[in-house]
């Protein structure tokens, strides 16, 4: 089978080279549509909240505010860490 497709490769060579040819052109031209991201981003988004209460005591704060909002956060879909 291999001996015919080289008998049959060799009898059209020029059939072989302009099929090759699209082949890379068509490649090229791929390669030329593809976006790139010359310094993709390795690192997640991160969001910084900062939570204010005021006339509460730092640890006030932390308890009534900081963490049940943390708890209610936790439950968001695509969430990585909290």
């Amino acid at each position: 089978m291999l001996n015919r497709l080289i008998a049959w490769s060799l009898q059209s060579r020029w059939l072989v080279l302009f099929g090759g040819l699209a082949l890379v052109a068509v490649g090229g031209r791929a390669l030329v549509d593809v976006p790139l991201e010359v310094f993709p981003e390795l690192k997640a988004p991160t969001v910084t909240i900062l939570t204010e209460a005021p006339g509460y005591a730092a640890d006030e704060v932390e308890t009534t505010v900081s963490f049940p909002l943390e708890t209610a956060i936790n439950g968001l879909p695509g969430l990585r860490r909290v």
